[in-house]
């Protein structure tokens, strides 16, 4: 009986703590932190694709999150390469906000150790932010 009362009451408890919780989402891909001094006076991050075979085509999500005080907005992307293309929206990105990008490396024609640049002119800034986007074709 003992043994009963005492399943009972842990079964109870187990119902009482299998209560679906909140899932907690992340944004997906690597986090760029643009500061207002990033947005004025540039910086440099490295996107890595590792390895790849000559005539694929990859994508890779990327997170811009706003750490500064003031919006800020992608006012022109130049690029060394036509094998590598960046997707984004040209709205101001909050203080504070987190936005989905998408940067594309097309390796047709490409082989051995790929070094492309990618600059990211933000509000007014001087100096932009660079990408370096890094592949290794076989």
């Amino acid at each position: 009986m003992r043994v009963s009362l005492m399943m009972v009451v842990l079964l109870l408890f187990v119902a009482c703590g299998s209560r679906p919780q909140p899932k907690e989402t992340t944004p997906y891909g690597q986090k760029l932190l643009l500061s207002d001094s990033i947005a004025r006076f540039g910086g440099a991050d490295t996107i890595r694709f590792g390895q790849m075979h000559e005539g694929e085509i990859a994508e890779k999500p990327l997170q811009l999150v706003n750490e500064g005080k003031t919006p800020l907005v992608i006012r022109t992307v130049e690029r060394t390469c036509g094998c590598t293309t960046l997707e984004y929206e040209n709205q101001p990105l909050m203080p504070g906000e987190r936005r989905q990008i998408t940067l594309r490396f097309d390796a047709r024609g490409e082989w051995g150790w790929q070094l492309k640049l990618l600059r990211l002119y933000l509000n007014d800034g001087q100096e932009p932010l660079r990408l370096y986007v890094e592949a290794d074709i076989e």
